[in-house]
């Protein structure tokens, strides 16, 4: 048509050009629509905003968010002036694409050509800035937004609420939904689902019932995921009872359960140990014509393969397969771990095997595991090899060490363990708690009690806390040989720190006092301090002689 005027001499007026530029975008014809552009330029007419919005969204829809931001930019440098639209568009797109800051550089921008932002626009760079954890900016344009006379409206403060509850900071987020409630904004289902959200996850379970019943006073009602997010907390909390009465309630109000909230009663009845039951309601979910998930069954596998049941858990993972849901690097990773803890080394590295074949690369998750398997079944080498073959995919973490470590002291490589210890700090990795107390456990059972008290000293000099099974490694370790005196100090500093000895110190303890004089003595020395709980039952004989009220306390154990 365009060629048809051309012919007959007939000239295309702005309007109609950009009709036709439109045409050409709209038909993915960028060259052309380009093309078009020149010819408006040409033609000595001068571009409108509907010429640069639609050659805009044309790139942005052509992915080249970045280039239609360019181009505007030049156009302006023209004397163009866009509108609020052209602008909030493009900070869309940027928002979109995770270009926050270039968001923020454009919003800039548009104020200098004084062109004045609206909410709208405000709330996209505050939501992209909440997205990306930016909290302390999100809250700077947000105050720079009210200082210019632009009203927050729901969609902003739920951005800000949401973006406080993923870090955390509940207490600030409270504080901006009453701020909303008292400028008269009604809150909606979704901001007073992420609040409740947030106290449940924080194991706030009384804040999460008031956040609750505010919003029923606020005639705002409970929708499927507000009652799902209530199932899955007070599961997680071991609060049974509670969770069926929320589910009745549910049920009784005409919502019906989704996936994700028969997938939290799935996890919660697996985490309560009650895994009959989650067969069932499993099965229940299968008649009811439910499209079970690759998470349904990753829960179910994970009920099955914590019980032991590895040959239940095989089953549903085949199972899974034969319906064409593809296991995640969680499945392989949970059933590998189970099938390993087994001592059916051979059926794990089949499973490991068939993730290749089936296109599943594994992840350093599952490398760790396969790692730790080798390992406790006392395959080092094999361990050390599959090690060696991961330097070139994967920079190897602190967990991964651990295993190999562990692995080595479990079978008396003892020096072979402490040069893999000394290769974390050369790579400028951190160990942490787990991989000290391996460290020191394989010292103390070689009787090297000089080199595991130097590392118990290095771990706390390092910034890195010991934990009561430190303590109980390296106190055990001074008692089985008797240097009753330097277990004592250890037991004073973990007395000091509120860490309770086990069973096994408390025995030796116990056996070393009643055999010894000088270790009396030394007990004698310790702080006066209340009992508590229990000592172990098989230490009962003891109890009934002299036993001071202060080795109560540094022995004590719950049975």
């Amino acid at each position: 048509m365009h060629m048809k005027l051309n012919i007959k001499g007939i000239k295309p007026d702005l309007f109609t050009l950009n009709i036709l530029i439109n045409c050409c975008c709209q038909l993915r014809k960028m060259n052309r629509g380009f093309g078009l552009f020149g010819e408006v330029i040409k033609r000595g007419f001068e571009p409108d905003i509907v010429t640069i919005s639609t050659l805009v969204k044309c790139l942005c829809v052509d992915g080249k968010v970045v280039d239609a931001v360019q181009m505007f930019d030049k156009i302006c440098e023209r004397g163009f002036q866009g509108d609020v639209f052209i602008y909030g568009f493009l900070i869309y797109r940027l928002c979109k694409i995770s270009e926050t800051a270039s968001a923020i550089e454009l919003h800039r921008r548009m104020m200098e050509r004084n062109c004045v932002p609206n909410v709208h626009t405000y709330s996209m760079i505050i939501d992209a800035l909440c997205k990306d954890r930016l909290m302390d900016a999100a809250e700077d344009m947000f105050l720079e937004m009210i200082s210019k006379g632009i009203f927050p409206d729901v969609v902003v403060y739920g951005s800000l609420i949401t973006g406080l509850c993923c870090l955390g900071r509940l207490k600030v987020a409270v504080k901006y939904f009453d701020e909303m409630v008292g400028r008269g904004i009604k809150a909606d289902i979704v901001t007073y689902n992420t609040l409740i959200h947030g106290f449940c996850q924080a194991g706030l379970w009384k804040d999460a019932t008031r956040i609750f019943n505010r919003m029923l006073e606020g005639r705002i009602f409970p929708d499927v995921i507000t009652y799902t997010i209530l199932i899955d907390c007070l599961f997680k909390g071991g609060k049974m009872g509670e969770a069926s009465r929320i589910l009745e309630v549910m049920i009784k109000q005409g919502k019906a359960p989704n996936l994700f909230t028969y997938n939290s009663l799935l996890n919660g009845l697996c985490l309560a140990g009650q895994l009959d039951d989650a067969v069932k309601l499993f099965k229940l979910m299968v008649d009811r014509g439910i499209e079970v998930s690759v998470v349904s069954y990753n829960i179910l596998i994970n009920g099955y393969c914590k019980s032991w049941k590895t040959d239940e858990a095989i089953e549903l993972f085949e199972e899974m397969c034969s319906k064409g849901l593809k296991p995640t690097t969680v499945t392989y990773g949970t059933l590998i771990g189970a099938i390993f803890h087994a001592g059916r080394v051979k059926t794990a590295q089949e499973l490991f095997n068939k993730m290749h074949i089936c296109s599943q690369m594994p992840e350093l998750s599952t490398y760790t595991v396969m790692l730790d398997g080798l390992c406790k079944n006392g395959l080092i080498e094999e361990a050390l090899n599959l090690f060696k073959s991961l330097k070139d995919k994967y920079e190897p973490c602190v967990v991964m060490y651990s295993a190999l470590i562990h692995g080595m002291c479990s079978v008396g490589r003892l020096e072979e363990a402490r040069e893999k210890f000394d290769e974390i700090l050369k790579k400028g990795l951190v160990p942490d708690v787990v991989t000290y107390n391996i460290m020191i456990n394989g010292l103390c059972k070689k009787g090297m009690l000089l080199e595991a008290d130097k590392l118990f000293m290095q771990m706390e000099e390092n910034g890195c806390l010991p934990d009561a099974i430190s303590f109980n490694i390296i106190i055990q370790g001074f008692l089985k040989e008797k240097e009753v005196h330097k277990a004592m100090q250890f037991l004073k500093k973990m007395r000091q720190r509120n860490l309770i000895p086990n069973e096994v110190v408390t025995t030796l303890l116990i056996e070393l006092i009643m055999d010894d004089a000088q270790s009396r003595a030394t007990l004698d020395s310790l702080p006066d301090v209340p009992p508590q709980k229990l000592i172990p039952v098989n230490c009962e004989q003891y109890i009934a002689r002299e036993i001071p009220a202060k080795l109560l306390t540094l022995c004590s154990s719950v049975i």
